[in-house]
């Protein structure tokens, strides 16, 4: 019986382990994959706010990747926010058993607001519901002229039912992109996204898209770059 116990731990310990890491590669894979889809947001937004009573300011919308560093650590996009009205930082995970998007925000007052959101004809719409007033609160953003320009609309559905009432819009520009757009930009060798920071390994010369796959190319150039030329070749 012992004998027995411990051959099926020892079967164990071979197949069900490696499976499990094999089930969580595969699923910072998936989670890479449903992130990427908000790449052309990554870079740093110049923008200009209008409320409803005409009040207008400007603030920076400062988006890149998130990447683990420890085990606890989950993948995501981190976004700060400079001189913001309303809302000072965001961090954007995905949930793959919802297949939604979560939004941890910090409000300009220190407090958080949680919202889920989604991909909807691309545009990427956030939602939250206040749970004391039932109000929903919505923010829909959208690039346009070949993502060199970015929108966003924030509105409010008061008790959750009914048309919105807009309490702010926003518009911005891409830092160091021209509204005419371009040719084929570099691609990053982290993410596959648009790359706008040179980074260098082995004497050549690569591209990144933000400073979180910047720092994450440093920690191990060679992991990336063997992955970039073999994708390359495919």
């Amino acid at each position: 019986m012992i004998r027995s116990l411990y051959c099926l731990a020892i079967a164990f310990a071979c197949f069900a382990i490696p499976g499990t890491a094999a089930d969580s590669k595969a699923n910072v894979e998936k989670t890479k994959v449903a992130l990427g889809e908000l790449g052309e947001f990554i870079g740093q937004w110049n923008m200009a706010g209008e409320d409803n009573k005409k009040a207008v300011w400007k603030e920076v919308w400062i988006w890149g990747w998130k990447f683990p560093k420890k085990d606890s650590d989950v993948l995501g996009m981190n976004i700060e926010i400079k001189d913001g009205k309303f809302f000072t930082a965001a961090v954007i995970t995905y949930d793959l058993d919802k297949k939604e998007y979560k939004i941890a925000a910090t409000a300009k007052d220190g407090k958080p607001q949680d919202f889920t959101a989604k991909l909807v004809k691309g545009k990427f719409v956030m939602e939250r519901i206040d749970s004391a007033s039932k109000d929903l609160y919505r923010m829909t953003l959208s690039t346009a002229a070949q993502g060199a320009r970015i929108v966003g609309n924030y509105e409010v559905v008061t008790g959750g039912k009914g048309l919105g009432s807009t309490i702010y819009k926003q518009t911005g520009g891409k830092e160091g992109e021209s509204f005419a757009g371009g040719g084929k930009k570099p691609e990053c060798v982290v993410t596959g996204g648009a790359g706008t920071i040179g980074v260098s390994f082995g004497g050549k010369n690569y591209f990144v898209c933000c400073s979180g796959c910047r720092d994450e190319f440093n920690a191990n150039p060679k992991k990336y770059v063997d992955e970039y030329e073999k994708n390359k070749k495919k």
